[in-house]
């Protein structure tokens, strides 16, 4: 599954634009507090049918970050 597209999908429902989203885009940078980033944690957490500690996501900084999470905690 294409990940990164997904995650796309989820933020653009938050507003976010992204047709010209980076993986080396800044959460804060785009608009995500860390409130939103624990929102859109769980949509990946129902979508991929895994959960993320909280140390985990907060540790989050870019798109790729996020990325890399998902694909360490589904094979």
């Amino acid at each position: 599954m294409d990940y990164t597209s997904e995650l796309k999908k989820i933020l653009a429902k938050r507003n976010v634009d992204v047709e010209h989203l980076t993986n080396d885009a800044v959460l804060a940078n785009i608009g995500l507090d860390s409130l939103d980033l624990v929102e859109v944690m769980l949509e990946i957490e129902e979508l991929v049918g895994t959960e993320f500690a909280s140390e985990e996501i907060m540790g989050l900084t870019t798109i790729q970050d996020v990325i890399n999470l998902i694909n360490s905690k589904v094979k």
